[in-house]
């Protein structure tokens, strides 16, 4: 596995994790949407894994915040 399948890997794991979050508390992705102000179908493109970009760390912090949950709680990913 390369380096950059590994990344790749960990992205869509981080977004599966935070999917599987939002879903826990009942919470659509519209709804996530209007709480953290970040696009729908942004949050659709972390969801699914495929968003690398550089300020991501950023929208993090605000979906942490979204879900009541502290931003380690999105890398609890059971590797």
């Amino acid at each position: 596995m390369e380096l950059n399948d590994k990344i790749k890997n960990t992205f869509k794991c981080l977004g599966l994790n935070i999917k599987n979050l939002r879903e826990e508390r009942n919470i659509s992705i519209k709804e996530l949407s209007k709480k953290t102000g970040i696009r729908k179908e942004y949050l659709e493109k972390i969801e699914s894994g495929k968003a690398y970009r550089v300020g991501i760390n950023r929208h993090l912090c605000k979906i942490a915040n979204a879900l009541e949950i502290k931003l380690y709680d999105l890398f609890a990913i059971g590797f």
